[in-house]
């Protein structure tokens, strides 16, 4: 494969906000994609908890060994050049509590100002601008295995419903305000819009950034329950703590910034993003009520290499820091009871994996992780078994 045809490839890969959108010709293009999953780990994954993080309940561990993860169903609809829809909605397993919710459900309309600059605006389900991770549904992540600073900053990632706008030049220069429900942690469900975020870049031939932040309306979260979560997008406000549940009111901000570089003669591409997010508001219990304030710092780095075509290796290097600060009556036992009493707790954790993918859209991840998580030390190791079953059916329908 030539330089430039690498690099147009990866970087269309790699930089794209496409939010699960196919790049296509024809008018109506379904999705239907399977996966399954083999984890093996010495301790439970995930853990139930971050000590340096305020989290909402606890993560229910996953299962071990071979699980069937997730289907995907949906349809594109490109109406017209600038007018498309997407309707997509996922089916988890066991991991995730056996349901299934519309994950994406947008209409996107395109606008060209002139030959050098576009404005679009995307209505509805959709993935937020947000890094680049953000932007792509866990099941196309690189790892399988959540960022710790982001599954601390956003649980399993942001979607939301609301309107977005953006606006992209030819010369690789792009900047958006969108405005969402919030409905979800780390916001929670209340009446109204309750989150905002803008966001810039730029994009060229070997390197691209993009710097996002979001404020979060919290109109009561539920920071400590004795129930379990597992894969949900909203959660119920909590304005009157009860027994054994601590709840936060307040508002939160997050910033990303993020990066990636390619590196054509060796086919690497070297990519990374750093978060940050601030939270300031009340921490009540029946204990008491006290004023908090809280930051987490974090972030990580992958290095994403091409053997051979459609063969890759990649690593990635992560970690999480994070200060509370409460003031008040019982400050120290409400700190416990929200889980962030140990403050001093820094997790890291380092991955290795390699993928294979066919020409019919099947493909196959295999990935290790060390991890020092609340002062353990834990090894685990997924497979992950994929196929984008509408690009076989359309092989074997061609053929």
């Amino acid at each position: 494969m030539s330089y430039r045809i690498y690099s147009a490839v990866l970087l269309s890969l790699s930089f794209a906000a496409n939010a699960h959108e196919q790049t296509t010709t024809d008018k109506f293009t379904p999705i239907l994609n399977l996966g399954g999953r083999y984890l093996h780990s010495q301790l439970d994954y995930p853990v139930a908890r971050l000590a340096n993080a305020l989290e909402t309940g606890q993560m229910s561990a996953y299962r071990q060994g071979n699980a069937f993860d997730y289907v995907d169903i949906g349809l594109q609809a490109d109406w017209t050049d600038d007018i498309t829809t997407l309707v997509k909605g996922s089916y988890h397993g066991e991991d995730l509590g056996n349901e299934f919710a519309f994950e994406q459900v947008w209409l996107k309309y395109n606008y060209e100002v002139n030959s050098t600059q576009t404005l679009t605006t995307r209505l509805g389900r959709q993935p937020v601008a947000f890094g680049v991770q953000n932007l792509e549904h866990s099941h196309q992540w690189k790892f399988a295995v959540e960022p710790l600073v982001m599954r601390a900053s956003v649980g399993d990632g942001w979607r939301d419903d609301g309107l977005d706008f953006s606006w992209q030049t030819k010369q690789g220069w792009s900047a958006g305000l969108g405005v969402y429900d919030g409905d979800g942690f780390p916001s929670v469900k209340s009446a109204g819009l309750n989150a905002i975020n803008g966001h810039i870049g730029w994009q060229g031939e070997r390197s691209s950034f993009s710097l996002s932040s979001a404020y979060f309306n919290v109109n009561g979260r539920a920071t400590k329950q004795s129930t379990a979560t597992g894969h949900t997008h909203s959660q119920a406000s909590c304005q009157q703590a009860s027994t054994g549940q601590v709840c936060f009111d307040g508002s939160t901000s997050i910033s990303v910034l993020e990066g990636q570089w390619l590196w054509p003669q060796y086919y690497t591409t070297v990519s990374g993003e750093a978060w940050l997010k601030q939270e300031n508001g009340r921490l009540l219990s029946p204990t008491g009520d006290v004023d908090y304030q809280g930051s987490l710092t974090g972030g990580w780095l992958t290095v994403d290499t091409q053997l051979v075509f459609r063969f890759h290796t990649f690593m990635r290097i992560e970690s999480l820091a994070g200060e509370h600060h409460l003031v008040g009556a019982n400050s120290a036992l409400i700190a416990s009871e929200a889980g962030i009493a140990n403050t001093d707790q820094r997790p890291y954790r380092l991955g290795l994996g390699a993928s294979w993918t066919t020409s019919t859209g099947v493909k196959l991840t295999v990935e290790g992780h060390q991890e020092h998580i609340n002062g353990f030390k834990n090894n685990l190791f997924v497979v992950r078994y994929q196929a984008d079953l509408w690009s076989i059916v359309k092989a074997i329908l061609l053929n």
